[in-house]
C-alpha cells in the first residue's frame, strides 16, 4: 500500500498562497505534501455556469475524483455552488480529496481592502476542513473546530484552523501518526 500523501493541485492560484499552504500542512500533517499542476483552467470550463458565474462543484468533484490520485486538494480561484446552496467554500469526497474555491474567501469579495494575511488564514482553514472530510471526518458541532460547517464568511472567521480534541482523536484512530 502506498504511503499517504497530500497532492495540492492549484488552478490559477498565486504562488505565495500555495507555498504558504504547503508549509502549513507540512507542520500539521506527518505526510508528504506535493504540488502538482495537472488540472488546467480549461478543464474547468465544462462546469462553469455562465448565468450564475459560478462553477458547479459537485460535477467537477465527480469528474476529478475519477482520475486524480488520493489525497488531492484542488485549489481554484473561482466561485462555486452545488444545487440547493447559493455558494460553497469547498467540497470533498472521503478517501479521495477535495476542492477549495478562493473567490469568497477574499476580503475584496465583501468590498473590503485586500488582506493577504486574512485570505491565507481563511484559505488554510477551508483547506484543512476539506482534507478532514477526505480523511474521514464529518462536520463537528464544536464552534472552534476547523470541521465546523461554515455557511458564511463570518463562520469561517469564527472557527480556528485546528481540529478539536474529538476530531483529532478520530483522525488519529483512522490514520495513526497522521497529525504532528
Amino acid at each position: 500500500m502506498e504511503a499517504l500523501a497530500i497532492r495540492l493541485k492549484p488552478v490559477n492560484v498565486e504562488e505565495w498562497l500555495v507555498a504558504e499552504l504547503q508549509n502549513h500542512l507540512k507542520s500539521s500533517f506527518n505526510v508528504k505534501i506535493t504540488v502538482e499542476r495537472d488540472v488546467s483552467i480549461g478543464s474547468l470550463q465544462a462546469y462553469y455556469d455562465e448565468e450564475r458565474e459560478q462553477i458547479r462543484a459537485d460535477l467537477l468533484l465527480e469528474d476529478l475524483s475519477k482520475y486524480a490520485q488520493p489525497i488531492s486538494l484542488v485549489i481554484v480561484d473561482a466561485d462555486a455552488y452545488v444545487p440547493g446552496l447559493n455558494f460553497i467554500f469547498g467540497i470533498a469526497r472521503p478517501e479521495w480529496g477535495g476542492i477549495v474555491f478562493l473567490a469568497r474567501l477574499k476580503p475584496e469579495y465583501y468590498y473590503m481592502p485586500p488582506d493577504r494575511e486574512l485570505l491565507l488564514f481563511r484559505f488554510i482553514k477551508e483547506s484543512i476542513h476539506e482534507l478532514g472530510h477526505a480523511l474521514g471526518l464529518n462536520h463537528c458541532r464544536n464552534a472552534a473546530c476547523v470541521m465546523r460547517f461554515s455557511n458564511s464568511i463570518h463562520e469561517v472567521d469564527a472557527k480556528t484552523h485546528r481540529f478539536c480534541v474529538q476530531c483529532s482523536r478520530r483522525l488519529q484512530a483512522l490514520h495513526p501518526g497522521l497529525l504532528r
